[in-house]
């Protein structure tokens, strides 16, 4: 049985090796590169979802490609991915050397370094990449995956993890007329984007953690290069305003309390704000005592990729979820392993479905469920027109 698992996983691992492609293409007279994932249920006569990950600086497009599962939705639900790659960026700054920062979006980040000579302060201004047009070159990724798979433009998603976040905002201030969400990691709005007015109305997913050590979570400031700190976008709170704002969403949001199974030192919070112009949506994942770490697997509360595509779906109706709503339905014990138990008052309909919207068990009951067929996770139960989050632990 063992070997059996193992060649499944290896013949898995050989086909995600063989689904991906790394490509190049020429903009504005460069070479530039970016990963490409077809799922091998794509039908080129049906429109597929178009996502694209990017990377955080100094990373290049296989490392965010390897650090996120993306890969398993998009062979699920026939995504098609795309992991462009920004170029290197490097500066001298006088008296202090050459630094190099590696690949870098030009995703509006300014950065002024002042220094004393003799009494006399000297200011330096830079911005990252600063001469790359990023976006452009994003936009015609756009174009050229539409002339060469059948796209559904109403379903074009932006991810990225730091830079890569700051860049997801820049694409939807000036290209949200094409998008319809971005989900930002560890990302805000760029310092110097925080003045422009959006293309359109895009769904923002503003994903931070509160100890976050690269980028403050209370005053979106950095430092590098022993020197700092520098403003580099607007807080994560005031970020997530920010598109509240634009998009004219409910200024309360609606909260959800995320159950705490793990041991990981870790609390989610998502605040959700509806009913935005076009039917727009923000919400903020607020992770406290969160890092600036990419959340994933079943060591945590919360897995970013199934939040990341929740989010982008729509495909759970947190209308009217309040704190502790979860508790509608008496389920126990919860966490569970083999069998629960459900305070209904007659039998009814059960139907559990995973995070991904997926029904896993539809059963006729009314007290013992046996549950032993579901993989360690996070589940929804509906019966008799009440709810239940369910976490089931092996």
């Amino acid at each position: 049985m063992k070997k059996l698992f193992l060649s499944i996983i290896f013949a898995f691992s050989a086909f995600v090796l063989n689904a991906q492609e790394i490509k190049t293409t020429t903009w504005n007279g460069v070479e530039r590169r970016y990963l490409e994932y077809v799922p091998a249920i794509y039908d080129a006569a049906k429109p597929s979802p178009l996502l694209f990950c990017l990377h955080g600086l100094g990373q290049d497009c296989q490392e965010v490609f390897d650090q996120s599962h993306f890969y398993e939705i998009a062979e699920e639900k026939g995504w098609i991915l795309v992991y462009p790659e920004a170029l290197d960026y490097s500066i001298d700054v006088p008296l202090v050397g050459s630094y190099d920062f590696g690949n870098a979006w030009a995703a509006g980040v300014s950065i002024t370094v002042t220094f004393t000579i003799y009494g006399m302060p000297i200011s330096y201004d830079f911005t990252l990449n600063g001469t790359v047009d990023d976006s452009g070159f994003l936009n015609a990724l756009i174009d050229e995956m539409e002339s060469n798979y059948n796209i559904d433009a109403d379903n074009v998603f932006f991810v990225g993890v730091s830079l890569g976040g700051f860049m997801c905002h820049r694409m939807a201030i000036e290209h949200g007329e094409r998008i319809n969400g971005i989900a930002s990691v560890s990302g805000l709005v760029g310092i110097d984007m925080k003045d422009l007015t959006p293309a359109g109305n895009v769904n923002v997913l503003e994903v931070f953690g509160t100890a976050d050590e690269n980028i403050n979570y209370e005053n979106g400031t950095v430092e590098r290069m022993g020197m700092g700190p520098f403003v580099v976008g607007l807080p994560a709170e005031q970020t997530t305003e920010w598109w509240r704002s634009f998009n004219n969403c409910d200024e309360t949001p609606v909260f959800e309390q995320y159950p705490d199974t793990q041991n990981d030192g870790l609390t989610f919070e998502m605040y959700s704000y509806l009913n935005g112009d076009n039917d727009s949506r923000v919400s903020f994942l607020k992770v406290i005592n969160g890092e600036h770490a990419w959340y994933s697997g079943g060591n945590y509360d919360v897995d970013y990729e199934t939040e990341i595509y929740r989010f982008f779906t729509n495909t759970i109706d947190v209308t009217d979820v309040k704190e502790n709503a979860f508790d509608a339905m008496n389920v126990y014990p919860n966490p569970a392993n083999d069998f629960i138990y459900i305070g209904l008052d007659e039998p009814s309909e059960i139907h559990v479905f995973d995070l991904l919207g997926n029904e896993v068990l539809h059963i006729f009951a009314k007290g013992k469920v046996d549950v032993s067929s579901l993989k360690n996770g996070i589940y929804f139960l509906k019966a008799d027109g009440k709810t239940a989050k369910l976490v089931v632990k092996k």
